[in-house]
């Protein structure tokens, strides 16, 4: 059975269930929504502001104190390491100057302006259900318990309640990747991307600088942009020429809007990337070596890492006691062993779904995603061979794609009669999971 098409409609199949109506699905994705954004100004007004120590709100302090800097100057700061404005100096300005313009409207209440990231990590989560509703519109509860798992990940909460530019860079890489989005044709196998939007490698091209002003692990997305504009264009059946032309004009228009940042990085520290400035700055911070010397061996440091990942990537938060240390406090072991046996199941499903026969552009599509995360797990894997850095958060930009797949998966293992209770049942565990969390921060 492909991924649009089936014998049996899904909508018929839940209508007969009593679980699907007209009026349930206009409601459900916009309560679902909504409560993203109440848990996030829940979790926002129980954890104190400003601390760098908080694991649920990392750097805080860091990043509101050049927010003040730009809401008070209204030019960008010269990174001075842990002097002057701060050690988040060395970012990228657009998160900062959408900041101060929000500081000066809560009146410069540090709570006020976490709002933003809040509406960036609602925005990551309305874009995996229209992601979700593109490539498989008969089956709209796949759409509800994708977007169900990025708007119930209590970190993704947590990371949407901070002030920090994490949200505003997960946003733009969702955006990037459902502008790479097939549009099915009434799910026909063998649907390609269609052109109806005009201007698709403009907006690419806009979405893309805008990314590159918000984080340097924007320039991930050059490749992906590069290569989803390329097979758009095969798939539409352009000349490679044509589509050579349109990838040039999308990274040539993130250049002009982006380029700007780089340029002046290396005539200011002669360093476009501040890779350099950053190693020497942060030198003393807890590194892979200290680890190795200390007798651990690369097993070990490795494991260490990927337990914590995991662990933050769900949850994890600070407290008064370990604020002053940055050490993370973690949920219950038998919590995230339930949550990896889970995700280890359901990325299975996954991958028999990839079995089976789908249309040519959302298997493309798929593909993007699937480099999306590689070059995250890649990036974060070099990250770590210097740094100790052992932060789910930074596989965030990748979360429509995982929350792409998990949806997927978790549909493929059970019958089309049985699929609305598992998603309901998905649903169901994940809001708990967040309100569970939420209670470890009062």
């Amino acid at each position: 059975m492909g991924l649009l098409v089936s014998r049996r409609r899904p909508r018929e199949i839940y209508r007969q269930q009593g679980l699907l109506s007209d009026r349930w699905l206009r409601y459900a994705p916009w309560g679902i929504l909504t409560a993203h954004i109440l848990l996030a100004i829940a979790y926002n007004l129980a954890t104190p502001f400003g601390n760098n120590g908080y694991a649920n709100t990392p750097d805080e302090g860091a990043h509101f104190q050049y927010v003040q800097f730009v809401a008070r100057a209204w030019r960008l700061p010269v990174f001075e390491g842990y002097t002057g404005v701060g050690y988040e100096a060395h970012q990228p300005p657009l998160y900062y100057f959408l900041a101060a313009v929000v500081y000066h409207l809560v009146g410069g209440e540090g709570k006020g302006v976490r709002l933003l990231s809040t509406l960036c990590s609602a925005g990551v989560v309305w874009l995996v259900w229209l992601s979700l509703r593109r490539i498989a519109p008969e089956r709209p509860l796949l759409a509800l318990s994708g977007m169900g798992f990025a708007a119930f990940l209590p970190m993704h909460i947590a990371i949407g309640s901070a002030v920090g530019n994490d949200a505003l860079t997960n946003l733009l890489f969702a955006a990037v990747l459902y502008s790479l989005s097939p549009s099915s044709s009434q799910g026909a196998p063998g649907s390609h991307f269609r052109s109806e939007r005009v201007g698709r490698e403009v907006v690419l091209g806009i979405l893309l600088g805008l990314a590159l002003l918000t984080k340097a692990t924007a320039v991930l997305l050059i490749p992906v942009v590069a290569l989803g504009v390329l097979w758009q264009a095969r798939l539409q059946g352009r000349h490679w020429v044509q589509a050579v032309r349109s990838t040039g004009m999308a990274l040539g228009l993130a250049v002009i809007l982006g380029g700007g940042w780089f340029v002046r990085n290396a005539l200011l520290y002669s360093d476009p990337l501040l890779q350099k400035t950053f190693m020497h700055v942060f030198a003393g911070t807890a590194k892979a070596e200290d680890f190795l010397k200390g007798g651990a061996t690369w097993g070990q440091y490795l494991t260490l890492v990927a337990d914590w990942t995991f662990r933050s990537f769900w949850f994890a938060y600070g407290t008064p006691r370990t604020a002053s240390t940055g050490l993370p406090n973690f949920l219950p072991d038998s919590v995230y062993w339930g949550l990896a046996a889970w995700m280890l199941v359901a990325f299975g499903g996954f991958v028999g779904r990839l079995r089976e026969p789908m249309p040519t552009g959302v298997r493309v599509w798929l593909a993007l995603c699937g480099v999306t995360l590689g070059l995250i797990a890649v990036s974060f894997l070099l990250f770590i061979r210097v740094f100790f850095q052992a932060q789910g958060r930074y596989f965030y930009p990748a979360l429509l794609p995982i929350s792409v797949f998990l949806a997927l998966g978790w549909e493929r293992l059970f019958p089309e009669s049985r699929r609305a209770v598992a998603q309901g049942g998905w649903l169901l565990v994940m809001a708990l999971l967040a309100l569970g969390c939420w209670r470890y921060l009062g």
